[in-house]
């Protein structure tokens, strides 16, 4: 009866697992470990450019596949960009990250404190 038992229940749960969902698939990653890795490995203007170009691609393509953007990349982008000059767009981003995720509010409040000096 055991050997019987065991079988079923264990199938039961790869079903119900299998129909639940993933963890993994709540964020859009793309790409992103391996350029933030490049970028800090060698960071030169043209990883620096592929890097903000990655974090685009993350922002636009979450939207595409109908999952968040993960947190922080707002708040990168929006980094990145004030860093090139473009603090109006960047500072809207930053916004963008508190309304996404309340959590980061002084966070951003602190790297925008920091931004001003």
């Amino acid at each position: 009866m055991k050997r019987i038992i065991f079988p079923i229940i264990l199938g039961g749960f790869l079903i119900i697992s299998g129909c639940m969902p993933r963890l993994t698939t709540l964020y859009y990653w793309d790409d992103y470990s391996h350029v933030l890795y490049n970028f800090k490995k060698n960071p030169t203007p043209e990883a620096s450019e592929k890097y903000k170009e990655s974090l685009l691609k993350i922002i636009n393509e979450s939207k595409k596949y109908d999952r968040q953007v993960p947190p922080g990349i707002y708040a990168e982008y929006g980094y990145l960009l004030i860093k090139k000059g473009n603090k109006e767009d960047g500072l809207k981003y930053l916004d963008l990250e508190v309304k996404t995720y309340p959590e980061s509010a002084k966070f951003v409040a602190h790297l925008k404190e920091m931004l001003n000096r």
